[in-house]
């Protein structure tokens, strides 16, 4: 029942952009909006709704009270706990995915407010240009009213894709939406959606994930049929997560939302960040605004041909849900702590570990790719990788890309720990021990390397 309310709300949703977007008074269509997220979070939560008021009032009272120097420490640590809490007392999947996609707006907003902030008080701490880029063009402090609005507005509130503050009050002062037919797109974007949803259930029913939990599974068959089998387990979750951020952004689509000149070279989740004063400029004038050229790449959640190719694991992964590691990067990597870039890295993928779910499947993941992100730095280092020889570097790390993926795939697909720890023990964790290995054998090469020196 979980399922249905949530598919069918997304093409509900879908379908009402058209009529959202004839709203002319933009006070009504923001109310309109924000009405229509609170239905959703009322039909998706059911009674865990509250959670959601505790979660949005909470970050209200931090954000409008707190010094604005640590405020988003405090958001980030309340929010944090609450979706630790939630992970722990709430089973329904659709439920997490609507409050992950809150917490990303409401600490995203602290984040913003504290950029501002520091810009004012021009203390020389160092922020990452593109969280300031555009400081001269930040819209006015939002109240509470404003903070509920863009919590609970019905565009991208089921899973995101993120948008920041800005994104949201440009919107409505500077609705591009308005210039174009958006249906084209909305048309392409569920054709996508029906074609990897098709996808999935053909090989679903083929390949169930259920096996995994089964006595057949390692009694009957060997490690390398229990390693194959996560091949189309892999290509399952990749089909199944893009199909649902597929419809998520028909939603910002049909609604004209997102949408920005080409020339601004809109980034995924953070917006414009080219040519800033033409937004303004295209926004006053409608000749301007009709001559240019407009796109949705603020949405864009996949680089497919990073995911496929590669080579490297770091290009996957800036590849995969785009706005998403795009917050996480921006304000837990760059912005939250003073450290080197291991320890950045370290902490913001543990920040993710703890929004996705903390769990020992998730902190396999996380650390595991932190080792091997780090071990293709370090051997990019060691060898010649962009020489005569780069060709074969990157068959190379392409190759043990997918084997690292592959080996991870039951972590993504299977909530059950112990099952994931009767999986990994069954072929004998493989991986982890030519990690090791890979390891030493960096250790070896370097301090041999530093005695001839």
């Amino acid at each position: 029942m979980p399922e249905i309310i949530y598919y069918l709300s997304l093409l509900v949703c879908i379908s009402l952009g058209s009529y959202y977007k004839k709203i002319t008074d933009m006070d009504m269509k923001r109310n309109y909006g924000t009405g229509l997220g609170l239905l959703l979070v009322c039909l998706i939560c059911g009674h865990y709704m509250y959670h959601s008021a505790l979660m949005v009032w909470g970050n209200i009272v931090i954000i409008k009270c707190c010094d604005r120097r640590y405020l988003h420490q405090i958001s980030l640590a309340f929010t944090w706990i609450y979706l630790i809490y939630l992970h722990l007392n709430v089973t329904n999947i659709y439920v997490i995915w609507l409050h992950q996609t809150l917490a990303l707006k409401l600490v995203g907003l602290s984040f913003e407010m504290n950029a501002v902030q520091i810009k004012t008080d021009a203390k020389g701490i160092s922020v990452s240009k593109v969280n300031i880029g555009d400081i001269d063009n930040v819209p006015p402090e939002p109240t509470a009213a404003d903070i509920i609005a863009y919590s609970y507005h019905y565009v991208g509130l089921h899973r995101g894709p993120y948008y920041r503050w800005k994104i949201f009050d440009d919107h409505f002062n500077a609705p591009f939406g308005v210039l174009g037919d958006c249906r084209i797109i909305t048309e392409q974007k569920l054709k996508k959606a029906i074609l990897c949803g098709l996808g999935y259930l053909i090989l679903r029913s083929k390949y169930s994930p259920e096996l995994y939990e089964e006595d057949v599974f390692y009694d009957t068959y060997g490690a390398d049929f229990r390693y194959l089998y996560n091949v189309p387990q892999l290509i399952m979750y990749v089909l199944h997560y893009q199909a649902v951020m597929m419809m998520c952004t028909s939603i910002f689509t049909e609604a004209g939302f997102g949408v920005y000149p080409a020339k601004c070279q809109p980034i995924p989740g953070f917006g414009p960040s080219a040519h800033l004063s033409f937004v303004t400029l295209a926004t006053t004038s409608t000749d301007v605004a009709l001559d240019e050229e407009y796109n949705f790449s603020m949405l864009k959640c996949f680089n497919n041909e990073g995911l496929l190719i590669g080579p490297k694991m770091k290009d996957t992964m800036r590849s995969w849900d785009m706005p998403t590691r795009y917050w996480f990067w921006a304000y837990v990597q760059k912005t939250f702590i003073k450290s080197n870039k291991e320890v950045r890295s370290a902490f913001s993928l543990l920040a993710w570990t703890v929004w996705s779910g903390p769990t020992l499947p998730q902190f396999i993941i996380a650390s595991t790719l932190w080792i091997y992100v780090h071990l293709e730095a370090e051997y990019s280092v060691l060898y010649d990788t962009s020489g005569a020889l780069k060709l074969p570097w990157d068959i190379g790390f392409s190759i043990m890309r997918l084997f690292c993926l592959l080996y991870l795939t039951p972590c993504f697909v299977v909530k059950k720990t112990d099952i994931v720890l009767r999986y990994y023990n069954s072929i004998f964790w493989i991986f982890h021990l030519v990690l090791i290995v890979l390891m030493m054998y960096s250790v070896i090469i370097y301090k041999t390397r530093r005695v001839y020196e």
